[in-house]
């Protein structure tokens, strides 16, 4: 392979839990950060800013954005750009368990 090319699987990427009911494994390129969250019905990831570009593709279930204190559904095949600055946060709707995969650019320093 050539150099900087790499092959992960999620199950051999550790896995936090940044909040209660959120579950987040997060890998880091060059220049930019990929996460993939979990969210169990009833999760809550409050309110915060960053510099950075996020850009959240709704996987499956439901999951309630505020972005400026402006309420935003995504739903499963939804995507969601929120530029870097922007304080935002998100919660789940329904009793289904919300996947997510999140890219943030320039690549995080620390774990969103």
């Amino acid at each position: 392979m050539r150099p900087g090319v790499a092959l992960f699987d999620w199950s051999s990427i550790p896995e936090e839990t940044p909040q209660p009911g959120v579950v987040r494994q997060t890998l880091h390129g060059e220049r930019q950060t990929l996460v993939r969250y979990r969210y169990a019905p009833g999760a809550v990831f409050p309110v915060h800013v960053h510099p950075e570009e996020q850009v959240t593709v709704v996987l499956r279930g439901r999951l309630a954005f505020v972005v400026d204190d402006v309420e935003i559904l995504g739903e499963a095949g939804t995507v969601v750009v929120i530029p870097g600055g922007v304080a935002h946060g998100a919660r789940v709707v329904g009793e289904e368990e919300v996947e997510t995969l999140n890219t943030f650019v320039p690549r995080r320093a620390t774990a969103p």
